[in-house]
């Protein structure tokens, strides 16, 4: 795994943790991290119904494993970090049930055997890693996934003026540079994805999110807060 920032960045935001919703605005719009979180893993589950081993990449402390593991999704979860700060806050904070398997990784080649697991995932975390190590990340999460494999990465979508402003604001993405959905779908087909394609969610914010049923009529529609690109592995 490369980093774009030292790990020690990482492990000053590790305590207390909240995705960055002590931002007042965020709250308005959001209300807690959570349910961003929630709401990504109910999308994988609809769409890929995903089962086995997941590995979550740049799994900070634990916020999308908690999500998948509530939604019910049978799978034996795996998550990696760079921060070992952050680690031990999700070792901390950790409360649903048989906790998943955390691996501190240094930059570099992760530290899995080559088609390990079923499904891999990176949330919100390819927008901190610096855009000329991100194709040696890339080859490296589809090194990880087996032959038939999916890699989802959700990603903030950068055509959407709130995200970016949002992302402005907000002292864990100082140093962001946010990827678009075209070019998070150029990285998994160079690293040897086939099958690749992207939607588009968080249309509404989750104080709407009686109409997120809706989102699934507008998953085309690159205004999205965020978007989740999805690469298969070649069997």
């Amino acid at each position: 795994m490369h980093e774009a920032r030292p790990r020690a960045e990482f492990d000053a935001f590790a305590p207390d943790y909240d995705g960055g919703m002590g931002d007042p605005l965020k709250r308005l719009f959001g209300g807690t991290a959570d349910v961003f979180l929630e709401h990504k893993a109910d999308w994988l589950r609809r769409n890929l119904a995903p089962a086995g081993r997941l590995l979550d990449f740049g799994c900070g402390a634990a916020g999308f494993l908690r999500a998948l593991r509530q939604s019910g999704a049978p799978l034996e979860l795996v998550g990696c970090d760079v921060s070992e700060g952050m680690l031990a806050e999700a070792r901390e904070r950790w409360d649903a049930g048989p906790p998943p398997s955390l691996h501190a990784v240094p930059p570099g080649p992760l530290p899995f055997a080559d088609a390990e697991f079923d499904v891999v995932t990176a949330t919100c975390v390819l927008h901190h890693v610096a855009p000329a190590e991100r194709p040696a990340v890339a080859r490296e999460l589809l090194r990880v996934v087996r032959p038939g494999g999916a890699v989802a990465v959700f990603e903030h979508n950068p055509w959407n003026p709130l995200t970016r402003w949002l992302v402005g604001r907000a002292a864990i993405d100082a140093n962001a540079q946010l990827l678009s959905a075209a070019e998070c779908t150029r990285l998994l087909s160079g690293a040897g994805a086939g099958a690749c394609r992207s939607r588009y969610i968080l249309f509404f914010p989750p104080r709407l999110r009686r109409l997120w049923a809706a989102e699934r009529a507008l998953a085309w529609l690159p205004i999205g807060g965020q978007y989740v690109t999805v690469g298969i592995k070649p069997s």
